[in-house]
């Protein structure tokens, strides 16, 4: 019984927030235009300070821990592994290139920060959250880079080397990431002055972040899309997660690292995906309603999950 309560405090507070989003929307306080104002407050701004806090908050000792460098390590190669898989296989299934791209997307980029963190909190506490928050640190920079190539590749056939690296550079995750680490490296300590104010203003990046997901929530026109978001439900929240947490119980991987692995891959799909979808002219409205799809179904999903790997004292 303690299993189903701790479980269901993980999710809970996410789909609270997400239902006060979509209420805002629905009762006119909230409209596109204030959501998307909201939406690159969050992504550019709060989001970028949430990751670049947590990483400025790692322990040296952490940092180069050598079970979390395999994890890293693990998770990474599982990733590259997932998309090379999906790009010699989906294009034989799915014809349209703009939505084989969004599929593949949708599959392997998750919501690490804004899900991976929350959990890892809800478990352990929020001065245990260094794993997930390293794991952020370089999973989150790998997402961004392969959706580049994989959205750039299926729009033209060819990857654009500049456009790419363009891409990279100028995600505020990335930059908050790498701002971090050179301080880490340097060991360069701000002052409190500076970092009091920038790790209140993190905390507004989650639940902000859950109350414009909520307030996008669209139900229209997915007849057409039925069996693709299937296929992009089933492969992101159950069997790719299902694949990668065996390797890793089976590597000898347990607690916060499950967690964090956990975060990593068995997250829904995230948001700044749509967004990327339509700037490369792939279809917007399938990656939009994939955000959706694997938002819903992961309250069922990670609450399966946690409740699962702590019933088997994995967690």
């Amino acid at each position: 019984m303690n299993n189903i309560v701790l479980a269901f405090s993980v999710v809970f507070p996410l789909m609270l927030m997400m239902s006060i989003g979509y209420a805002l929307r629905r009762m006119h306080i909230t409209d596109e235009h204030s959501l998307t104002i909201m939406n690159k407050l969050v992504f550019r701004v709060f989001l970028p300070l949430l990751l670049f806090m947590n990483i400025y908050s790692l322990k040296p000792e952490e940092a180069l821990d050598a079970s979390n460098a395999k994890l890293l390590l693990m998770t990474f190669l599982s990733i590259l592994a997932l998309v090379l898989f999906m790009h010699l296989t989906f294009p034989h299934i799915v014809k349209d290139k703009k939505k084989c791209s969004v599929m593949i997307q949708g599959i392997f980029r998750s919501n690490l920060v804004l899900f991976g963190i929350p959990i890892a909190a809800s478990i352990y506490g929020d001065d245990r959250i260094g794993t997930v928050s390293l794991l952020a640190a370089v999973i989150v920079p790998t997402f961004n880079a392969l959706a580049v190539i994989v959205l750039e590749y299926y729009r033209s056939s060819q990857v654009h080397l500049k456009k790419v690296l363009l891409g990279i550079i100028k995600n505020p995750l990335i930059i908050a990431s790498l701002l971090a680490f050179f301080l880490q490296i340097c060991r360069i300590n701000l002052p409190e002055l500076i970092t009091d104010p920038l790790s209140d203003m993190s905390k507004v990046a989650t639940p902000l972040a859950f109350v414009v997901l909520g307030g996008t929530f669209r139900f229209k026109r997915l007849a057409g899309n039925l069996r693709y978001l299937f296929t992009v439900v089933l492969g992101k929240l159950i069997l790719f997660p299902g694949i990668v947490i065996a390797i890793a119980l089976a590597l000898g991987f347990r607690g916060e690292a499950i967690v964090a692995l956990l975060g990593a891959i068995a997250s829904p799909t995230a948001v700044s995906s749509f967004t990327m979808a339509v700037e490369m002219e792939a279809d917007g409205e399938l990656a939009g309603q994939v955000v959706v799809f694997t938002s819903i179904f992961s309250i069922v999903t990670i609450f399966l999950w946690v409740l699962f790997l702590k019933t088997m004292q994995f967690i």
